[in-house]
């Protein structure tokens, strides 16, 4: 399975504007994955028309997220099941955006596969409660597949609490932040043991995101 994690910014880089989702589209046919976990994906005024276009540009539908789950979206190709689909919204810190997350259980080779996306805090505090949170609420008795703007390099605390018995899938890749000063690896994959990595990469895009694409290639182990 081909697997996808991006913060979109909610496309206003787009080439196409946050109507069209042009560019990053494009980028999403070209890399032809099964799962796309997005962060800051379309959640404020018409958001589901922005959203469904966005997938229906990209050859993917929509499992879930948008405005319920504060810009998380999960999108798959037609090959990938949909058994069940949630959003969690976070309780609301003073001063502090809402965050949330999108969830659902899939189906890939006749296999169940748990999966989430979400996009943590840049206050250090939240972020590390905002990851205890999240985990808590992901889909229990399944292997674990999780992509997240984690705001934090591999190492922290809020890394470490939402990759819990999960793997690294981009240990050792470039930065993924900002696109066009890249210094910070933020954007992170993780998968459970059940899930074994083929390949993996950080996509080079033009300037349709402020962050760059991880994808990878996984197989069951």
């Amino acid at each position: 399975m081909r697997v996808l994690t991006w913060n979109v910014r909610a496309l206003r880089d787009d080439a196409a504007g946050a109507a069209g989702a042009g560019g990053v589209a494009r980028v999403l046919r070209e890399a032809a994955p099964d799962i796309v976990l997005v962060q800051e994906s379309p959640h404020l005024w018409r958001w589901r028309s922005a959203c469904a276009r966005l997938a229906r540009q990209a050859d993917l539908v929509v499992v879930t997220g948008g405005r319920p789950a504060v810009g998380n979206l999960i999108l798959c190709s037609l090959r990938v099941g949909v058994e069940t689909a949630y959003d969690v919204r976070l309780p609301k810190r003073r001063s502090l955006p809402p965050r949330g997350a999108a969830m659902a259980v899939l189906s890939v080779d006749g296999r169940r596969l748990g999966v989430l996306g979400t996009h943590l805090d840049l206050d250090p505090a939240a972020r590390k409660a905002s990851a205890g949170r999240v985990r808590a609420a992901a889909p229990l008795g399944v292997p674990l597949l999780i992509g997240a703007d984690v705001n934090e390099e591999p190492g922290g605390p809020a890394w470490r609490a939402l990759s819990d018995g999960l793997a690294d899938v981009g240990d050792g890749l470039p930065p993924t932040f900002s696109v066009t000063s890249p210094r910070r690896r933020i954007d992170g994959l993780f998968a459970g043991p059940e899930l074994r990595v083929v390949s993996r990469e950080v996509l080079e895009i033009g300037p349709v995101s402020d962050h760059k694409p991880v994808l990878a290639e996984l197989a069951w182990a």
